[in-house]
């Protein structure tokens, strides 16, 4: 007899949809085995899973705002808002016991939101944040920051990190840089293409550009205007997805490139397949998804977003290629898109979510009991106290 039906309360931050869309896969897995989904989230993201899951249960819950200058490298700006993002965690604390009242959740599941936690309630926080990179004179507090992230983490039951144990990793030193938290559980890479089916791309124009905008403003419009323009120049005809949610700006398909809001999953796979060329921000969530696909990429790290810029030069040359964002209107530009990294075959890992957590999924009580049985890791069985 299968387990009776619980509720699993989804809570990712919203910083850009790379937090709910790596959720994606695990939300719909647990609707598959049966269970109640609901998501609380921004009024976009809310927006965002009700068109890609019709009918799921979603409930407002803000959260924390951040705005990265226009000025290269300005990560003191990041470090005047972090006594406004410090109190957040109490905030959130305050607006989870308003959904558990409302919503009776039995598994709490946050993504990057530390506050999203109930004393009363089983909970498990999604992050590959272990060790947050700093700039170079600020990474004598690297260390210190990752205990304080350990320690935070600590409060969760779990520590669901969506990649591959150190030799394969995806993550490399965000993820396994220091020792994992003793409650962490490696759970493979996260995509919303994980399991949708691929169109194989026929004769692709070999002039054709995708640029994938995404991230906080005002970067995020700064990316966009810098390759509408770098794209206007080339032959050729390519596409810009805006990353916009909202429905403000409206699809002009009579331009080149031509202008797109952010599309359903289905319509993305399509439009990444029949493009040669992809240029995107290298945020995790975007390293994921071209694994998935097997894609390369052209990697804009975001000014200031020291994260994105490790990643970036993690993966340059392996599978993916760097280019500055005040490289896009250079020669560095053209050079690099005329000459883009084919990848080989892909090479799967066994490792995946649905083996790691398939006692979880099928009854999310088992959180507290789950056993790593063949797994190339460690974890541990201790349930950490909650303060």
């Amino acid at each position: 007899m299968p387990p009776p039906q619980k509720t699993i309360l989804f809570c990712p931050l919203d910083w850009g949809l790379g937090h709910i869309a790596r959720d994606l896969p695990l939300i719909r897995e647990f609707i598959r085995n049966g269970h109640r989904v609901v998501v609380a989230a921004s009024i976009s993201l809310c927006k965002w899973v009700e068109s890609e899951e019709p009918g799921i249960e979603t409930v407002f819950f803000d959260g924390p705002e951040i705005h990265y200058s226009g000025k290269q490298g300005a990560f003191s700006e990041i470090l005047f808002q972090l006594p406004k993002l410090m109190r957040w965690p109490g905030k959130e604390k305050k607006r989870i016991r308003e959904l558990t009242d409302m919503v009776h959740p039995d598994l709490i599941i946050s993504d990057n939101r530390y506050g999203a936690r109930h004393p009363g309630i089983n909970s498990a926080i999604i992050t590959h944040q272990i060790c947050i990179q700093l700039p170079r004179n600020l990474k004598w507090a690297e260390y210190l920051l990752h205990r304080m992230v350990k320690y935070l983490i600590g409060k969760f039951d779990q520590c669901w990190i969506p990649d591959f144990p150190k030799e394969d990793s995806l993550a490399g030193n965000l993820v396994h840089q220091y020792s994992l938290p003793s409650n962490a559980v490696l759970i493979g890479p996260l995509s919303r293409f994980d399991s949708i089916s691929q169109e194989a791309a026929l004769n692709i124009p070999q002039q054709t550009v995708l640029g994938i905008i995404s991230g906080p403003e005002p970067q995020r419009s700064i990316f966009e205007e810098l390759l509408q323009k770098a794209l206007a120049k080339r032959e050729g005809k390519h596409t810009l997805i805006n990353g916009q949610t909202n429905g403000h700006k409206a699809n002009k398909e009579m331009t080149n490139p031509v202008l797109m809001n952010h599309l359903p999953t289905q319509e993305m796979i399509r439009l990444i397949q029949n493009h040669k060329v992809i240029i995107s921000r290298s945020g995790y969530s975007t390293i994921m998804d071209m694994y998935f696909l097997n894609r390369s990429i052209i990697m804009v790290p975001t000014p200031g977003q020291t994260e994105q810029k490790y990643l970036a030069r993690l993966h340059h040359g392996r599978r993916h290629q760097e280019l500055n964002q005040n490289q896009i209107n250079g020669t560095e530009f053209s050079i690099t898109i005329d000459s883009p990294i084919v990848p080989g075959a892909s090479s799967k890992k066994p490792l995946t979510f649905r083996t790691v957590l398939k006692s979880i999924l099928q009854n999310p009580c088992q959180i507290t009991t789950i056993r790593q049985e063949r797994q190339p890791f460690k974890t541990a069985s201790k349930r950490l106290s909650k303060k």
